[in-house]
C-alpha cells in the first residue's frame, strides 16, 4: 500500500454520520463525545470499539499534540475489555468487526511494516505519505494476517526540520503529490538552479516495525493457508484475517511499551 494526501483529507475515511462533528470536536470535549456514542448503534452488530474507535481518533487529531494522543491511548486500553482474544479470532464470524491486540511480525525481509510521515515544504500545507505491507498479528494460537490495502495507522512520530539535502526530503520531493504543492516545488528547483539552498522541511515520521505490539479493529475475515499447523487433516486450512471494510478503513494503534 502506498497513498499520498494533503493533511486536510487525512480523515475523509471517517463514516457521513462522523463528519458533521468534525468542526466541533476538540480536544476538551472528548467527555460529551464518549457519553453520546455510547448508546450509538451505527454499524450494527459490532463491539463497542467499532463505535467509539474513529470517533477517538478523530478527536485524537484535532485536538492535536501529545495530549490528545494520549487520550486516544488511554481510551484504547480502557476498552481492551471488550476485546476479541487473538486464540478466539478464527471462531468469529466472517465479516464481524472486531477489536484485537498482538504483536507486529513483519511477513518479508523488511523490518518496517508501515512507515506514515507528515511533512510541509513551506510550512503551512501539509501532506500525508504512508507505505505499508502486510503482516501478521502474533499471541496466543496461530498468527492472524493483517491486510492492509485500506489501513490507517493512528500514530503520529516527533516533529523535526530536516536539511533540503536530507535525502529523506529528496525522496520526498520527487513523490507523485497533490498539485496543491507545484508552485513549491517549482521554488526549491529554481533556487537550486541558482546555487540556493531550499529551505529545512518540516517532516514528523512514524514507523511500526517487527515486534511493535499494536491494537487492531478490522472486518474479521478468512483466506485459505496450508501452513496452518493446528487444525485436522481433512479441515480446510483456513487463516483467520483482519482488513477494512465497506463502512471502516482497518485501523492500526500502537500500544504504549
Amino acid at each position: 500500500m502506498q497513498r499520498t494526501h494533503l493533511l486536510k483529507h487525512d480523515l475523509d475515511w471517517l463514516p457521513p454520520s462522523y463528519r458533521v462533528l468534525r468542526n466541533v470536536v476538540a480536544g476538551g470535549v472528548w467527555t460529551v463525545v464518549v457519553s453520546g456514542l455510547v448508546g450509538m448503534s451505527v454499524f450494527g452488530h459490532v463491539h463497542m470499539f467499532g463505535l467509539l474507535g474513529p470517533m477517538l481518533t478523530m478527536g485524537g487529531y484535532l485536538g492535536g499534540g501529545t495530549a490528545a494522543r494520549g487520550v486516544l491511548r488511554g481510551r484504547l486500553r480502557k476498552l481492551a475489555t471488550g476485546a476479541v482474544d487473538l486464540s478466539k479470532l478464527p471462531t468469529e464470524p466472517d465479516g464481524e468487526l472486531v477489536h484485537v491486540a498482538g504483536k507486529v511480525r513483519a511477513l518479508g525481509g523488511n523490518r518496517r511494516v508501515y512507515h506514515r510521515s507528515v511533512f510541509s515544504f513551506d510550512g503551512f500545507v501539509r501532506v500525508v505519505h504512508e507505505t505499508a505491507e502486510n503482516f501478521w498479528l502474533v499471541g496466543d494460537g496461530e498468527p492472524v494476517l493483517v491486510e492492509v490495502d485500506d489501513a490507517r495507522l493512528l500514530a503520529d512520530g516527533k516533529e523535526q526540520m530536516l536539511d533540503s539535502e536530507d535525502e529523506r526530503v529528496r525522496t520526498l520531493e520527487v513523490l507523485p503529490l497533490p498539485r496543491e504543492l507545484d508552485r513549491f516545488l517549482a521554488q526549491r528547483a529554481k533556487r537550486r538552479e541558482k546555487g540556493k539552498k531550499p529551505r529545512r522541511v518540516r517532516v514528523a515520521e512514524y514507523e511500526l516495525v517487527d515486534g511493535a505490539a499494536v491494537e487492531v479493529v478490522g472486518y474479521k475475515s478468512r483466506t485459505i493457508d496450508p501452513t496452518i499447523a493446528s487444525r485436522l487433516e481433512r479441515d480446510t486450512p483456513f487463516r483467520a484475517t483482519l482488513k477494512g471494510g465497506k463502512n471502516l478503513p482497518l485501523l492500526i494503534a500502537p500500544r504504549p511499551a
